[in-house]
């Protein structure tokens, strides 16, 4: 039997920071090509984002039209999924997400954090001045808030996300103390994680998105529910290194990818 490759995290140009020209439909034509089974498109919404200089506001009703036209053209040539990626923080945010949830009727939903009320965390104005045990509380921390107050996602999107922007990585001994209380919050809740494969794409492939360690602690506490996404922003990048993030998940124990399809996670062996 052939395996089955999905990629679960994907963007197109209604995200602010993907190349314009990058459609939906260009994205799942690229999939099909690449020989994908599956592929979910998973857009940014990052309500009340920190930065006017750089919106990054997506127009939801012509994002859920685009959704709807290509699953009815691409549905027979693969699984087609409807998503998005939301950035969440604590407060009114939230409330934002929960609206945009109740007005369609999304696959999938991946919980991110991607930036504080202030800034976002790509930003050099959030890292100047602060030692790296300040910024890794405050992101871990807003992470920690924000989910403990919205349940409505499926996964925890690419946990490590800071790791991309400090100046070197926070060692295991300083992050471990609030990933474990983010992985037992959403284990809890029956929600999952990501491996993002974007890892290799960002030359951080010894760091790992999520690093081994969380990806060990989550399993330890009887997490069992991983997707595998590129987090693609084009089309060039849809499915890239899918098999390598599943090599990871086999070589760490985990029989099994999820992939998400009405809200609902369908199982398939790596």
């Amino acid at each position: 039997m052939k395996k089955k490759h999905f990629d679960q995290h994907t963007h197109t140009s209604f995200s602010y920071d993907v190349e314009p020209g990058s459609t939906v439909a260009g994205l799942a034509e690229a999939a099909i090509e690449k020989g994908l089974a599956g592929i979910t498109v998973t857009e940014h919404y990052d309500p009340l984002w920190p930065d006017d200089e750089e919106p990054a506001a997506l127009d939801l009703p012509a994002y859920e039209a685009a959704l709807d036209e290509a699953e009815g053209i691409y549905s027979e040539r693969i699984r087609f999924g409807k998503g998005i990626e939301l950035g969440l923080k604590p407060g009114e945010a939230i409330d934002i997400c929960e609206a945009a949830l109740a007005r369609y009727p999304y696959d999938f939903v991946i919980g991110s954090s991607h930036s504080s009320n202030v800034t976002h965390f790509d930003c050099p104005a959030f890292h100047e001045g602060r030692g790296l045990p300040d910024i890794i509380d405050e992101y871990y921390t807003l992470f920690l808030e924000s989910i403990k107050a919205f349940k409505d996602y499926d996964v925890l999107g690419h946990i490590n996300y800071i790791d991309r922007f400090t100046e070197g990585y926070a060692p295991e001994g300083l992050y471990m103390p609030y990933v474990d209380e983010l992985l037992r919050v959403a284990i809890q809740d029956g929600k999952g994680i990501e491996y993002n494969t974007s890892t290799w794409r960002f030359n951080m492939a010894d760091r790992g998105t999520p690093t081994l360690p969380m990806l060990r602690r989550y399993r330890e506490l009887g997490g069992e529910i991983v997707t595998i996404g590129s987090d693609s922003h084009g089309i060039a990048n849809v499915g890239a290194f899918i098999e390598n993030g599943e090599e990871v998940l086999l070589a760490e124990g985990f029989r099994y990818f999820a992939a998400f399809k009405g809200r609902r996670a369908e199982f398939h062996r790596l």
